[in-house]
């Protein structure tokens, strides 16, 4: 075979693994959106005041977690707001916990003792 004809056939191969591979990216991030969007989804459900609705959102988001989509990232997200949905956090508990109760502000203002 002539030093062009292999010369060609490696220009094609490497196309080729080019095409393959960006595809293969696409495809993947395609993929990872549609888990983005299903789990927003899932977490639309879970605030529902329905807890048919409630029960189908967190059945949901536990199948997704548990998808090889779900990098360990997503994991630890999906698990703090799981957390703090549960546990019906606000934002007096973490002044709380930082020492910061705003509720007596007036009170222990300048000129207050």
């Amino acid at each position: 075979m002539p030093a062009q004809a292999w010369v060609t056939l490696i220009i094609g191969l490497v196309a080729t693994i080019g095409v393959i591979i960006t595809w293969q990216q696409k495809n993947s991030a395609d993929r990872r959106s549609e888990w983005f969007r299903r789990t927003t989804w899932a977490f639309d459900r879970t605030f529902s005041t329905s807890d048919t609705e409630a029960q189908l959102g967190w059945k949901v988001i536990e199948t997704l977690v548990a998808s090889r989509l779900a990098t360990r990232s997503d994991s630890d997200i999906v698990q703090v707001i799981a957390e703090q949905i549960a546990l019906g956090d606000s934002d007096t508990e973490y002044d709380e916990e930082a020492g910061n109760d705003h509720s007596n502000t007036e009170e222990s203002g300048p000129g207050h003792s």
